[in-house]
């Protein structure tokens, strides 16, 4: 923090952020800064989308308490949440070939991002977004702009196309209620699939997912 307050008194920052922090960090920061004569952290930047609400939980009452709004990345999830990784036979996206996407060309990196829980939501947005003529991109960064946490949304893009389509989404009216609703019943079923709360390995296996697809009979 003292490095900080340094920046500021050098004339060489205006504010400052945390990122991927819980409540307690934010907390802890938050009053090391009034200790010491610092300004608070003006934002916290964490992963949070659609398959990862686990902001909204201490983190988000503790950003709110003290003055700090959220600013989250990953509202896409690497992508997943545009459905394209669930379309087989998608040879390309927005022009750029699909084996060039994230999840294709460095699966290891971030892989939560798609694990078979992560893909089985995604599955549930995408038929959301279309009963409603959204495209599922929209959807995801909609609802992420809407939340009352958030200040702000950091989405992420490699190709022009994808710029605009970025930009259409955020321009859209706020999300109804019933929307809302809607969303809020997908994520009682599949909760926060893009974490691993113990065991990552477990996760991106997921042997539970096909016991729970198989009909009741054959249970």
């Amino acid at each position: 923090m003292l490095a900080v307050k340094n920046l500021f008194d050098l004339g060489l920052i205006r504010h400052w952020a945390l990122s991927n922090e819980n409540a307690y960090g934010l907390t802890m920061f938050c009053l090391a800064c009034d200790r010491l004569g610092v300004p608070r952290p003006v934002c916290v930047q964490n992963d949070m989308s659609l398959n990862n609400r686990v902001y909204e939980g201490d983190i988000a009452e503790a950003a709110h308490q003290l003055g700090v709004v959220g600013l989250p990345y990953g509202a896409l999830s690497g992508g997943v949440l545009t459905g394209k990784y669930l379309d087989h036979a998608l040879q390309s996206d927005e022009g750029r070939p699909l084996e060039a996407s994230r999840m294709r060309a460095k699966p290891n990196f971030q892989p939560r991002y798609a694990s078979p829980v992560s893909l089985a939501a995604t599955a549930e947005y995408v038929a959301l977004a279309s009963k409603h003529g959204l495209k599922p991109l929209e959807l995801a960064l909609a609802w992420a702009r809407d939340r009352w946490y958030n200040g702000g949304v950091i989405p992420g893009f490699t190709t022009v196309a994808q710029v605009e389509a970025c930009v259409e989404a955020f321009k859209l009216e706020p999300l109804p209620a019933s929307l809302n609703d809607e969303i809020d019943a997908i994520h009682e079923r599949y909760r926060n699939p893009s974490v691993a709360y113990v065991n990552k390995e477990l996760v991106q296996a997921a042997p539970w997912l096909e016991d729970t697809m198989r009909p009741k009979e054959e249970l």
